[in-house]
């Protein structure tokens, strides 16, 4: 399938970058994964701590961070590219609560625009085979899956940027931030709080 088919905006998932002085929402969203969810998403079950160290890695000067929020801010689905040399892994998490609403997708198209924009050609994601979800979302989007074993490699060999994907993902990104601030401005009429403490030193 053409990636071109496959990076609409769904304003029912509206997508920012996440900036540094929100990674205790990140932390926070991660947290709430449940063991076999966290087992999913990383490959293997991750502590606590590591799931911290995980958040705390992560170099924002080079990766992306891309967030979905609910109407308090809280982050509800993620998607952490990691940049590379020649291509970019994508890990996407989307808490239960709010899965089978596009979100996945939503995060796949615009991780997949900003591989692009950076002039990476291959975007790729790993994860285990009985990832069904996972599975299914990268075959929907049109990427080649390898299997060897428990584990399958999903990849994409994108196409150059260009005006259109410049565009596209500019656009998105001042969606999202309207979308945050609308939410935000919510917040502050009705006197919720700021971000929230690091979960681990609550």
């Amino acid at each position: 399938m053409p990636l071109e088919v496959w990076t609409p905006m769904d304003l029912n998932a509206l997508t920012r970058e996440m900036p540094e002085d929100e990674r205790p929402r990140l932390l926070a969203h991660l947290l709430a994964l449940g063991p076999e969810d966290r087992r999913l998403r990383f490959g293997h079950l991750l502590s606590d701590d590591g799931i911290a160290k995980y958040v705390e890695g992560i170099d924002l000067s080079r990766d992306a961070v891309f967030v979905v929020t609910d109407a308090d801010l809280a982050i509800i689905g993620a998607a952490h590219l990691a940049r590379k040399e020649n291509d970019a892994e994508l890990g996407v998490s989307v808490l239960p609560a709010h899965r089978g609403r596009g979100i996945g997708a939503a995060l796949l198209a615009r991780a997949a625009g900003r591989v692009r924009n950076w002039g990476v050609r291959v975007l790729f994601m790993n994860c285990l085979v009985e990832n069904a979800t996972m599975m299914s979302l990268a075959r929907k989007q049109g990427m080649t899956i390898a299997v060897s074993g428990a584990d399958a490699e999903a990849f994409v060999k994108l196409p150059r940027a260009d005006l259109a994907s410049l565009a596209t993902d500019a656009v998105a990104e001042h969606l999202g931030l309207f979308d945050h601030a609308l939410k935000a401005g919510w917040q502050a009429l009705h006197g919720s709080h700021g971000p929230p403490a690091d979960p681990l030193k609550a």
